[in-house]
């Protein structure tokens, strides 16, 4: 991919087609930037009207430079666009930046516009960024491109940036060059036509001068393909994203608990926790992250140490630490004795250190050096409130001088302190990133940690369980036949059985004579269930009726349940008779089908914990045997699993299979719109689930 999109981020040669002499016009202001920016190679201005623009020899048309030209950018008006494309094609033009707006984003003949667009794209075999975009930026210093008409000049660094948009693209290099982060890639891709963020992502991840991606995303293309990408990336680079569009649209049509559950934006949540990346809520954030990931290296661990010259920072840090699970440092003997021999008898020993506000540089540096020296300190956090009587420069200095010594990270915090203050300045221009508040650093250090941890842990495997594929695909077949979708209960039932779900025994009857029959077989107690096409979820109509003990019951609660439903205008098209199950730890699982995700599953504690305090997790397939296990864990309410007051735990094993099930079941048949187990009746470790109800809707 990085040699497939050489002539984009690398070429030797460049036509700025729509190259203008006004000042502040696109053109101009692109051919601007790469003068000033020292772009490494030839630079041919295209404008008919001009024949020279920034005082360099400009071309009617991209067909009169005599030379070759491996990148055209494209800024002309709309309907200008696709004969500039088709001229850039036979040149022989390899790759495009398409600035122009006025394609799918306007609609109408914007689409039919962007369509031939693609084509002569394809027809030609070039590769293209935009159309609707703010261009991009490659700082290697081989090539030094700023091909953006922001008005900031990127810094260098080691930080690849995707943005879905141009303008919000220009604000954050506003930003970063104020808070001195540094760029190797940069590209706002506007439409994606044709380059991706996927693309990009896979440029990114052979190149050599990028360590960190970030990425600001408004919709995702192709989102199981970047699944597969970005799982491989995150265990080479973090990947720290800002994904805007959260959204509860679409929920509410959804007949299973699952879908209603499902539309709160879990897709995006459940695709970064399984593949590893880092979601924030903010540019801030998106820049807070970015820095500590850029500047310094990964904690070992998450035992952290604190110094300031404040109490009351520091005690916000404690605060912060405690909240995102990092452990405030236990100090050895030997770091406690160093610190009171060169910190006043006012000064705490303790984590955190507070060493008064009087502290300089001197005893900034002694104590840092005695926490880092620290085998019990995995990272440190520098507070400082800066005194009229102190230089804030020499403490930083002395910052710098001790952390480039040890592989630990190290972030600070100058309160009070902006970008243009001395501190600040010699911080991050050193590579150590600087943070308003304690809690900016304490969140980007757990953010460290926890990606740390995720490259650490165990990938898994997808198991293949051996099931009765054939017999799933007759039973959908049938429904569909029928013109149905939604499966009768003793149907779903024989899915879930041909999958290796432990199913409660069943059978269907047409009418009460023949549930008679069926109850005897089982053994009562038993369970009776209208089977109606009138109704989802049984409960809710009184449709169900547990615990019946013996034939006179049978027949009583039969004739009781006929009533209701007549009653409520419900049409019964048959009775279930289920075994009773006994009492055990009731389980939520299914899945709906997301257009673009795919298959989304759910996992909860039935009743109340999933459907009122959506105590619920999620996760897209491929399921691992470690995504289901984590899956469980991840819950609020899993230590009840676990066993609390004396219960046995329950077998949790045996649920983390139930979902690796659920994933092939799902994988398989993808015509399966939604799925409920609800509830899965869990035991003790060693004693088999049941599936007490289910249901499944085809889509």
């Amino acid at each position: 991919m990085r040699d497939n999109l050489d002539a984009v981020f690398s070429p030797k040669s460049i036509a700025v087609i729509g190259a203008s002499r006004k000042k502040y016009g696109v053109g101009r202001e692109i051919l601007h930037n790469l003068i000033l920016g020292g772009f490494n190679g030839r630079i041919y201005p295209v404008n008919p009207n001009a024949t020279d623009v920034h005082s360099i020899k400009a071309y009617p048309s991209v067909m009169d430079i005599p030379d070759e030209v491996d990148l055209g950018i494209v800024v002309v008006p709309a309907e200008k666009a696709l004969k500039v494309v088709e001229e850039c094609g036979k040149k022989g033009v390899k790759g495009l930046v398409v600035i122009t707006a006025g394609f799918r984003e306007i609609g109408g003949e914007g689409l039919e516009r962007e369509k031939k667009l693609r084509e002569l794209i394809n027809q030609y075999g070039m590769r293209m960024i935009g159309p609707n975009c703010m261009g991009i930026i490659n700082t290697d210093p081989d090539v030094n491109m700023d091909a953006t008409f922001a008005p900031t000049m990127p810094l260098k660094g080691n930080i690849g940036l995707i943005s879905h948009s141009g303008a919000l693209g220009a604000a954050i290099l506003d930003h970063a060059e104020n808070i001195k982060v540094g760029f190797s890639k940069f590209a706002s891709l506007g439409n994606r036509t044709d380059v991706s963020s996927n693309d990009l992502l896979m440029m990114m991840e052979d190149d050599p001068q990028t360590d960190v991606v970030l990425m600001y995303i408004e919709s995702f293309g192709n989102p199981r393909n970047f699944t597969k990408i970005v799982r491989r990336i995150t265990r080479k680079m973090p990947v720290i994203a800002l994904k805007s569009g959260r959204t509860e649209a679409g929920s509410r049509a959804a007949l299973s608990h699952t879908g209603a559950l499902a539309g709160l934006d879990v897709a995006t949540d459940a695709l970064f926790e399984q593949c590893g990346v880092i979601r924030v809520q903010s540019i801030e954030e998106l820049f807070d992250y970015g820095s500590a990931f850029s500047m310094q290296p990964l904690p070992k661990g998450k035992k952290v140490a604190i110094l300031t010259n404040a109490g009351g920072p520091g005690i916000m840090a404690v605060d912060a630490c405690v909240y995102f699970g990092l452990e405030v440092s236990k100090l050895s003997k030997t770091t406690v004795k160093v610190l009171e021999e060169h910190l006043p008898r006012e000064a705490s020993k303790s984590n955190p250190i507070d060493m008064i506000a009087d502290a300089g540089a001197k005893r900034y540096e002694v104590a840092l050096e005695a926490l880092l020296k620290d085998e019990n300190v995995d990272a440190a956090i520098v507070i400082n409130v800066p005194p009229v009587m102190i230089d804030e420069h020499e403490i930083a200095k002395a910052i710098v001088s001790v952390s480039k010594k040890y592989d630990k990270p190290v972030l600070t915090c100058f309160l009070a302190r902006g970008e243009s203050s001395p501190g600040f300045m010699e911080l991050v221009g050193n590579s150590i990133p600087s943070y308003l508040f304690p809690e900016n650093a304490v969140k980007s250090l757990h953010a460290m940690v926890r990606y740390k941890e995720y490259r650490e842990r165990e990938k898994g495997e997808v198991r293949a369980f051996d099931v009765d594929k054939n017999k799933v695909k007759e039973i959908l077949g049938k429904v569909k036949s029928e013109g149905r979708d939604r499966l009768w209960d003793d149907e779903t039932y024989e899915v879930l059985g041909a999958y290796g779900f432990p199913v409660a025994r069943f059978e269907r009857a047409d009418n009460l004579e023949d549930a008679v029959k069926a109850a005897a077989r089982i053994g009562y107690p038993v369970v009776l269930k209208v089977i109606s096409r009138d109704v989802v979820h049984k409960t809710d109509f009184g449709a169900v009726v547990l615990n019946i003990g013996n034939e006179i019951e049978l027949r009583g609660q039969f004739s009781k349940l006929r009533g209701e439903m007549k009653a409520r205008k419900v049409k019964i098209d048959g009775l279930l008779i289920q075994e009773m199950v006994g009492k055990g730890k009731e389980v939520i699982m299914g899945m709906n089908l997301d257009p673009k995700f795919g298959p989304i599953l759910m996992f909860g504690l039935g009743g109340v914990y999933a459907e009122v305090l959506k105590d619920v997790s999620f996760r897209l397939v491929p399921l691992t045997d470690f995504d289901s296990m984590r899956m469980i864990k991840s819950i609020k309410s899993y230590s009840l699993l676990e066993g609390v007051r004396g219960e046995e735990p329950s077998d949790i094993d045996s649920v983390a299979e139930m979902l690796q099930r659920l994933a092939q079941l799902v994988t398989d048949f993808l015509e399966i719109k939604e799925l409920d187990i609800n509830p899965l009746l869990v035991f003790e470790k060693g004693q088999s689930s049941r599936v007490v109800d289910a249901r499944i809707i085809l889509g």
